[in-house]
């Protein structure tokens, strides 16, 4: 069931979007409550990055700084500017990045072979890689898989609680 949200939230699609900036406050309707994103970084070859924080609010918080000043539960890139132009997210603030943000993060991955099997762990902090000859550590399990999410997936990950340390490949 949807949650019946308050006047005080601003409907996708309700505005012209404006184009994105780092610090822009994203609000996603879920059917759990209200999330919220941040643009925090541009990357060149992946576009924008955004960081979920962990919380689902009935109405918009007063204060959009203090919903997005801890860690982040993961972060993705996504196509930000086409979900706003078609309406499905829109931006309901720009506030600083959070210094504890503002660094940008490490990311992993790995390929399945056609014979199903995994590759190696890679890890990537925006610029190079390095490919593992080990498992992850506790520590790396918790950084997000790099990648592109498409807006269902994004929603459908808020909704469940998703979380890097508990998604293996």
């Amino acid at each position: 069931m949807v949650p019946n949200y308050s006047d005080s939230i601003i409907t996708p699609g309700s505005r012209m979007a404006k184009k994105t900036l780092i610090g822009d406050v994203v609000q996603i309707l879920t059917s759990r409550g209200i999330a919220y994103a941040q643009f925090t970084h541009k990357h060149q070859r992946f576009g924008v990055l955004l960081s979920i924080f962990e919380g689902f609010y009935e109405e918009a918080p007063k204060d959009f700084s203090s919903v997005v000043s801890g860690p982040p539960t993961f972060q993705t890139f996504f196509p930000l500017q086409p979900a706003l132009n078609e309406g499905l997210f829109c931006v309901v603030a720009n506030v600083a990045v959070a210094d504890r943000n503002k660094p940008f993060p490490t990311f992993r991955s790995r390929v399945i072979g056609a014979d199903g099997q995994p590759g190696p762990w890679w890890l990537w902090d925006g610029q190079k890689e390095e490919m593992l000859r080990r498992d992850l550590t506790d520590t790396e399990k918790h950084y997000s898989l790099r990648g592109i999410s498409s807006a269902p997936l994004l929603v459908e990950r808020i909704e469940s609680g998703y979380r890097p340390e508990t998604h293996s490949i």
